[in-house]
C-alpha cells in the first residue's frame, strides 16, 4: 500500500484490522481525505487467521453478544447484517452459508482482505502508513494529533479508534487502544481473555492428547449447569478445546474470577450415537441424562458382541483404552457424564477475542462518537462488547467500523450537540 504523502489528513483510522478496514472502504466511498496508521507491517493480519484461515464474516442467524449486548444490536439496528453482506457485494466478494455461518466463497480469508486491500488501493484519497504504532492522541484546537513511537506527528479532523483489543498479541493484540483512550478520560472495563482453551486437571485426560471427537459439553458451577455447547472436542496436554470449549469459556472465566469452582462434564452421546452430532450452544441441563441409554447400549452390545470387543468400533482406540476396564454402569456414567475440573481460561496468546474493554456508555451508539470528545470515534474489539464463536465478532467489527466512518465523513466541522468540543493542547 502506498506511503502518506503528508501527515495531515481529514479522517484519521488508527488501526488496520476488520474495523479499520471497513471504515476505510466507506471514507473511500465518500470521498474524504483518509490515513490508515497501522502497528504492524501490514493490515488485516487478524483477518486471515479467523474461522481456521476461511473467515467467518458473519453469523447466518441472530448474532449473539455478551458485555454490552444491547450496545452492539443497537449499533446492528443502524448498519444490519444485511447490509453488512451488502457491504460484502458492492467490493466484489461472493458467499455462501455453512452450518450456520457466512464464508467467502472461496473458502479462503485471504479472498475477504483482497477485496478490501483493494478498495483502499484503488482510492487515491486514502492512505497507510504500516509499521507506525501510535502512542499519544491529544484533542487540538482544529482537531486532532497523534504521534506515533517514532515520533511522527499526524493531524486530522476526525480520529476513529479501531486498534483492537488484548487478544492475539502476535497478530497485533495489546493494550494500547486501551491507553489512548483511557489518556482521553474513558474508562476500561477490565480485560480478560473470552474465546480461549480451558486448562483442566490434566489427569483424568491422561493419553487423550490429539483426539478429537463430537460431545456436548456442559460447564458446572458445583453440580449446578451454568451453559453447555455441543460440537468437536479436542483433548490436549494441557486441556481442552475446540469451538464447543471456546463457547463456554466466558461463563468459565467468570464463575473463576468470582472464587467459584468451575468443571465440565462431557458427554460422548453424539460419539455413541445417542444424540444428534451439533454444532451450536445447548440448553444446559442436569449432567448424566443419558447414563440410562448409554447402559442400555452397552448392555445390547455385551450379549452381541465376542468378550473384549465391547468397545471396538464404537469409541476411538485412545478412549476405549482409557475407559475400557471400567464395569458397565461405571462406563456409561464415563461416556455420558465425564468430569473435568477447569483450573484456568487460557490467556490473550491464545484467546482469539478480548471480553471487556472501553465502556460504552461512554459512546453514541447512533454514531460511534465519543460522548467525551467530539471528532473522536470507536469501533471494533476495543469496547466491551465480544461475541460467540462464529464470526459474531466480525459483525460487530464491520458494522461499527463502518457506522463510525459514515458519521465521522457526514458530520460538519463542529462537533454535534452536546458532544464536549476538543481541548486545546498547550
Amino acid at each position: 500500500m502506498r506511503p502518506a504523502r503528508n501527515n495531515q489528513t481529514d479522517i484519521l483510522i488508527i488501526g488496520g484490522g476488520a474495523s479499520g478496514l471497513a471504515a476505510a472502504c466507506i471514507c473511500a466511498d465518500r470521498g474524504a481525505d483518509t490515513l490508515i496508521l497501522e502497528k504492524q507491517a501490514r493490515v488485516g493480519r487478524k483477518i486471515l487467521s479467523t474461522g481456521n484461515g476461511r473467515c467467518n464474516l458473519m453469523p447466518a442467524g441472530e448474532p449473539v453478544f455478551f458485555g454490552d449486548a444491547a450496545f452492539a444490536h443497537a449499533v446492528l439496528s443502524r448498519v444490519t447484517s444485511e447490509q453488512v453482506r451488502t457491504f460484502f457485494t458492492s467490493l466484489g466478494l461472493t458467499m455462501r452459508e455453512d452450518e450456520g455461518r457466512v464464508y467467502p466463497a472461496s473458502g479462503q480469508a485471504a479472498a475477504v482482505l483482497d477485496v478490501l486491500r483493494l478498495k483502499i488501493d484503488n482510492a487515491p484519497h486514502v492512505r497507510v502508513v504500516t509499521n507506525a504504532p501510535v502512542v499519544a492522541l491529544d484533542p487540538v484546537a482544529d482537531g486532532w494529533r497523534a504521534r506515533t513511537k517514532e515520533g511522527e506527528a499526524y493531524h486530522a479532523r476526525r480520529v476513529i479508534l479501531a486498534g483492537g483489543g488484548s487478544a492475539a498479541p502476535k497478530l497485533g493484540g495489546g493494550e494500547d487502544m486501551y491507553t489512548l483512550a483511557q489518556s482521553l478520560g474513558h474508562t476500561l472495563i477490565p480485560t480478560r481473555p473470552a474465546l480461549s482453551q480451558l486448562e483442566t486437571d490434566t489427569a483424568p485426560i491422561r493419553g487423550l492428547s490429539g483426539l478429537r471427537v463430537p460431545a456436548i459439553l456442559t460447564l458446572l458451577s458445583g453440580e449446578t449447569p451454568v451453559d453447555a455447547a455441543s460440537g468437536e472436542l479436542l483433548f490436549t496436554d494441557y486441556g481442552v478445546s475446540g469451538v464447543c470449549v471456546m463457547q463456554l469459556s466466558r461463563a468459565a472465566g467468570d464463575l473463576l474470577a468470582a472464587g467459584r469452582d468451575a468443571s465440565l462434564s462431557i458427554d460422548f452421546s453424539p460419539l455413541l450415537g445417542l444424540a444428534p452430532i451439533r454444532y451450536e450452544r445447548v440448553a444446559p441441563g442436569k449432567p448424566g441424562q443419558n447414563v440410562p441409554a448409554c447402559e442400555a447400549l452397552l448392555r445390547d452390545r455385551a450379549e452381541r458382541l465376542p468378550p473384549g470387543n465391547l468397545l471396538t468400533g464404537m469409541l476411538p482406540r485412545l478412549l476405549a483404552e482409557r475407559l475400557g476396564n471400567l464395569p458397565i454402569p461405571a462406563l456409561a456414567r464415563a461416556l455420558t457424564d465425564y468430569r473435568l475440573p477447569v483450573r484456568a481460561v487460557r490467556g490473550f496468546a491464545h484467546a482469539q477475542v478480548t471480553a471487556g474493554g472501553i465502556a460504552t456508555h461512554e459512546i453514541d451508539p447512533d454514531t460511534m462518537m465519543s460522548r467525551l470528545h467530539g471528532g473522536l470515534y470507536m469501533a471494533g474489539e476495543l469496547l466491551d462488547v465480544d461475541g460467540d464463536c462464529g464470526g459474531h465478532n466480525l459483525l460487530f467489527a464491520w458494522a461499527s467500523g463502518m457506522l463510525a466512518s459514515q458519521s465521522a465523513c457526514g458530520s460538519s466541522r463542529q462537533p454535534p450537540p452536546g458532544a464536549q468540543s476538543p481541548k486545546k493542547v498547550t
